[in-house]
């Protein structure tokens, strides 16, 4: 009878997860489909003042009245995110454990991390509430887990394996009862984009956002201070055994445009505004902001002020996800609006750019520098311009690779993971998965 008991109440608990979320998916395709025209999204008219030189308290204005904030779950209500559907954990019933896919790859299997998890001695896991499995492959998962419609819950965690497995996963019989997924990374288009059954599959996905946000600002300072410095031209004399002085640049006054101003944003400016720099921030919607932001940003604009901010900018840092709406939108037009000295930094995504744009610039010396811990394709072909450019430096990818890389995502799936069951935890990081982050 109590075998009977915690299966209905899988059951129950599993069927009302789907039942949300399917109820929510076709009113976010249809918000998505809206926003797909290649237009910058709107909002309504915001304008932070600036107070940095004037002394003023931080303010917004606005043109019209915010429109009220739309309910968490709303089944006839249009232009529901799937953002907005599952902003809270599952909490599934106790006495009920999930069944835990792990999919990681052969050199993280023995990982410190994954191992407290496996053998249940990291301390904040809630190990009795989950019954965790490991696999590189589909056909290493047990067969009664993956081939059963019946059961437990199942949760999912990408870490860093192959993709292809988790869409194995949502391709078997038991993806009926998977009421949760996870990733490791930040970024989520690597799954979203190559495994349909990820994004269309109602279960919520949630990320690790945030996780890597410090170092991926610190690099933004560097890249900064690299190029008012002039490091480059330091670092070559020093090679030649010559001896050179010239005048340096300072960030303290400069102003530091930040496109994307989510947590790698916010990192960026927490550590702008400490040089004594000036932060204008750009949003898709501007009216988000925190208590903590009004400390470091002068200017909150919507992203179609893009042009103004790449126009004002000293340093513009990209801290975009890439999406259809977001690929190359820093294009010809938008490179030729920035200062002559201006310095563009990437650290989100290399689709953003057009950087066949950026090259041109950069070889004709219209603007500074380039500072790109990303590009479009990784690895770069030999031969890429970017390799012999001496304005342009770069960190292949590495801004964020950590020693604690995987201790630090790591620690923000075990907070998921007590949240999921209800047993406190940090945030719910929920992608969006018809936006793609």
């Amino acid at each position: 009878r109590e075998r009977m008991t915690c299966a209905s109440a899988s059951r129950r608990f599993i069927f009302d997860i789907v039942s949300a979320a399917r109820a929510a998916a076709p009113l976010a395709a249809g918000a998505h489909r809206q926003g797909a025209t290649g237009q910058l999204p709107t909002s309504p008219g915001l304008f932070v003042s600036n107070s940095c030189h004037r002394g003023a308290p931080f303010q917004h204005r606005r043109h019209s009245p915010p429109p009220p904030p739309p309910p968490l779950v709303s089944r006839g209500a249009r232009g529901l995110s799937t953002r907005a559907m599952a902003a809270a954990p599952p909490n599934p019933p106790h006495g009920v454990p999930t069944t835990l896919l792990v999919v990681t790859k052969p050199d993280l299997l023995a990982s410190a991390p994954l191992a407290r998890i496996t053998s249940g001695t990291d301390p904040r896991f809630p190990t009795a509430r989950f019954d965790v499995r490991v696999a590189t492959k589909l056909e290493d998962f047990p067969r009664e887990i993956t081939h059963e419609r019946d059961g437990n819950p199942v949760a999912l965690l990408w870490w860093f394996g192959d993709p292809g497995v988790m869409g194995g996963v949502l391709r078997s019989p038991c993806a009926e009862r998977v009421a949760w997924i996870h990733s490791g990374s930040a970024g989520v288009e690597h799954i979203l984009d190559t495994q349909p059954e990820v994004r269309a599959h109602p279960a919520p996905m949630t990320n690790a956002r945030g996780a890597f946000s410090a170092s991926l600002g610190e690099w933004a300072i560097f890249a900064s201070m690299w190029f008012a410095k002039k490091v480059n031209a330091m670092r070559k004399s020093q090679a030649a055994g010559r001896w050179m002085r010239d005048t340096v640049g300072m960030l303290k006054g400069k102003t530091m445009s930040i496109v994307g101003y989510g947590d790698i944003g916010r990192a960026c400016a927490d550590r702008a505004k400490a040089m004594g720099m000036r932060v204008v921030a750009l949003r898709r919607d501007p009216r988000k902001f925190a208590p903590a932001d009004e400390r470091v940003v002068d200017e909150m604009l919507p992203l179609t002020d893009l042009r103004r901010a790449l126009e004002e900018g000293d340093f513009v840092v990209l801290a975009l996800p890439h999406t259809p709406q977001t690929e190359k939108m820093i294009d010809a037009g938008a490179v030729a609006a920035m200062k002559r000295t201006g310095v563009l930094i990437n650290v989100g995504r290399g689709a953003v750019v057009d950087e066949d744009a950026l090259v041109d610039a950069l070889r004709e010396g219209r603007i500074g520098g380039a500072g790109l811990d990303v590009t479009a394709v990784e690895p770069l072909p030999d031969g890429h311009p970017f390799y012999s450019l001496d304005n342009v430096l770069m960190s292949f990818h590495c801004a964020d690779l950590t020693d604690d890389y995987y201790e630090l995502t790591m620690e923000t799936f075990v907070e998921h993971a007590r949240a999921y069951v209800g047993d406190g935890g940090g945030g719910w990081n929920l992608v969006d998965k018809t936006a793609g982050y």
